[in-house]
């Protein structure tokens, strides 16, 4: 079924209106913050060139396929939350690895992405 990534805070009251606005219009909605990875959110991912996207998003209480994500909003999530017991190096490996990726993203080119900003 397709869906709707939202990434943002969970305490971003704007974006739970986006998220109401969305689910009440019949979308599949799959909300995130980044804050949660990688100690509550879990991601596998593989992009196949035959295949497309592979993988999912999952939480304890809720999951979503990549192939299934066609839209993407995203708003002010908070950082990446990552172990306690990580030394400093890793820790600091970890966090610029982290926003690097966030950086490569392509700029959004949707609607709901346009509407989240």
């Amino acid at each position: 079924m397709p869906a709707v990534l939202v990434s943002a805070a969970r305490d971003d009251w704007p974006t739970d209106r986006v998220v109401k606005a969305l689910t009440d219009g019949g979308a599949e909605v799959f909300r995130m913050d980044t804050a949660e990875f990688p100690l509550v959110l879990a991601l596998s991912g593989r992009i196949d060139a035959w295949l497309g996207w592979s993988g999912g998003l999952a939480t304890a209480l809720r999951a979503v396929d990549l192939a299934d994500i066609t839209a993407v909003c995203y708003r002010t999530p908070n950082a990446f939350a990552l172990p306690p017991a990580i030394s400093e190096p890793d820790r600091r490996f970890a966090a610029a690895q982290a926003r690097s990726s966030r950086n490569r993203c392509p700029p959004p080119t949707t609607s709901v992405a346009a509407a989240c900003s």
